[in-house]
């Protein structure tokens, strides 16, 4: 005789995933190469909304399999090490998962919708939540918390997770701004002591002709030594120092991969630091260059927080790299070599030169760093000292050469940016390219 529960309904929920599952297996069964570049374009939003619905889902579920005690009759420590057994998940991401779900549910709620309705992608959910859990609620209060949640949802729908993690990290200048400069001045100021005291280098022989080693600096050190390696690996650096192609091959014909580029770049930063006084004095006037100024990291501060006097003397300052550091630190870097300020209210080199040059200014490129943040074709994120200064109207047809006709683009995007295939459209610090000739075949 059957069993009478054979015959009891299932949840909707299961009967719904029996159906996704049929339907994944039709999709799977239909050939991708098929498509045409629309169809393919549609096909990749739409799987990428249905990633985020399928997401929340799994978080729901998770959350109610929690509640329900799922694992206790086999006697499992926790929800999540049962599921890890039962689909053969690591034991770390499943229980991750499960807490994560749980925080979703108590403390973001609003998140979850997002994500079920597809306009929100687990990526930028994660971003969100871990920033707004950053702010501290004793001192902003639970409708500051729901404000900046609520922006940083509909800023999802134009910027993706990394855009989305700077944007958070300055959310209370938007929903916020009387204390925000505070809350971030003490924010910065306890991750500069802590990285400051966690800094460390160790270096070991092999005996072999060789050295390891590993080291922690703070993140505002690091885009120093960053800039500095990505300058010495430049194409063009390449080119001058060593008179090969500007783009470095292994004898195979292969492009050397950037750790070893990197690699190489270091040595030769070592080697030039460690020269002699007489011939370092020599040679002060010849330092590295990336994209037509000398490689280094700017900060942009006003007059107050250069001087420490007046309104906002302490507000926290941004560096070229996107790092944001106090001003006391800023002070005190600019009072050696270590970093150029761009001081904005004081007297400074003029950035609008008109017709009277052809190529843009070191202070214009620097400028241009500062405002555009590195290459302004849509979706590039190549860095400032990789790109060229592109006029908007071409400098031979009556272009000026002024800081709002200046666009940085990497050599790719400056090559299209040229290309009569396509439409240039430019737009505040961004420009996007349709093509309006078809490709060749």
């Amino acid at each position: 005789m059957a069993d009478h529960r054979d015959h009891q309904p299932q949840h909707p929920l299961l009967v719904a995933l029996a159906c996704l599952d049929t339907d994944l297996d039709h999709a799977s069964g239909t050939p991708a190469w098929s498509l045409t570049a629309p169809e393919a374009e549609a096909a990749l939003v739409e799987l990428a909304k249905c990633r985020a619905r399928l997401a929340a889902l799994e978080l729901t579920t998770v959350a109610a399999a929690d509640r329900a005690g799922v694992g206790d009759a086999t006697g499992a420590t926790s929800t999540g090490a049962h599921w890890a057994r039962l689909v053969h998940q690591t034991r770390a991401k499943s229980v991750g998962t499960v807490r994560h779900a749980a925080a979703l549910e108590a403390r973001h709620g609003t998140m979850l919708a997002a994500m079920s309705a597809g306009v929100v992608l687990p990526e930028q959910a994660e971003v969100i939540t871990r920033a707004v859990d950053a702010l501290p609620a004793d001192r902003v209060g639970a409708a500051v918390v729901d404000a900046a949640r609520a922006h940083l949802l509909d800023l999802a729908a134009m910027f993706d997770a990394v855009e989305l993690k700077r944007l958070g990290d300055r959310i209370l200048d938007v929903v916020a701004p009387d204390i925000a400069d505070d809350v971030e001045r003490d924010r910065l100021e306890r991750e500069e002591a802590a990285a400051a005291a966690a800094a460390s280098f160790t270096m070991t022989r092999d005996g072999h002709g060789k050295a390891h080693g590993r080291f922690t600096i703070p993140a505002a050190e690091a885009d120093m030594l960053a800039t500095a390696l990505d300058a010495l690996t430049a194409p063009r650096h390449h080119h001058a120092t060593h008179g090969t192609d500007p783009v470095p091959v292994d004898q195979h014909g292969d492009r050397v991969p950037r750790p070893l580029r990197r690699g190489h770049a270091f040595c030769e930063y070592v080697r030039t630091r460690h020269r002699p006084a007489a011939d370092a004095a020599a040679t002060t006037t010849t330092a590295t260059q990336a994209g037509g100024v000398d490689a280094t990291v700017t900060v942009t501060l006003d007059l107050a927080q250069l001087t420490g006097t007046g309104p906002g003397a302490d507000a926290p300052v941004t560096l070229s790299t996107g790092t944001r550091i106090t001003a006391a630190k800023a002070r005190l870097w600019a009072c050696g070599a270590g970093i150029v300020p761009v001081v904005l209210g004081g007297a400074s080199q003029p950035l609008d030169v008109g017709r009277t040059r052809r190529y843009f200014t070191k202070t214009q490129r620097l400028a241009l760093a500062r405002l555009q943040g590195g290459c302004t074709a849509d979706g590039c994120d190549w860095p400032p000292g990789m790109c060229h200064a592109h006029h908007r109207t071409p400098w031979h047809t009556g272009g000026r050469t002024d800081l709002d006709q200046g666009y940085l683009l990497c050599p790719r995007h400056h090559a299209r940016a040229h290309d009569p295939a396509y439409e240039t459209t430019y737009h505040r610090h961004r420009i996007t390219f349709a093509r309006i000739r078809p490709m060749r075949t």
